[in-house]
């Protein structure tokens, strides 16, 4: 049987990442319900976590595996895959501090 390689993997796993970040900022914009909002980003997250799996059989195992864990570690606190957690993280942080200081203006 032949394994994906780690390129293929790791343009999937961007891809998803993407789609996700397209879907937050969609629904952000009404364009979603928020009851379909959620379990869409749980089965993208699931994905993510499923495509890391193949990584586990590649030359670049180690690095897979990281990867793996910090997916297991960003879909229980934050419901999202590591990559996208770079354009969530940011964004939450800014309006949480926009928020603490708008009641001191």
């Amino acid at each position: 049987m032949r394994y994906p390689t780690s390129n293929a993997l790791i343009a999937v796993v961007v891809l998803l990442s993407l789609l996700l970040v397209l879907l937050m900022e969609a629904s952000g914009f009404g364009a979603f319900s928020p009851l379909w909002n959620r379990p869409i980003i749980r089965v993208i997250c699931a994905a993510n976590l499923l495509v890391a799996l193949p990584g586990l059989m590649t030359r670049k195992h180690v690095a897979w595996l990281n990867y793996l864990l910090l997916s297991i570690a960003a879909y229980v606190v934050a419901s999202t895959t590591p990559i996208a957690a770079l354009w969530v993280i940011p964004k939450t942080m800014f309006f949480a501090v926009r928020h603490a200081f708008s009641s001191l203006w």
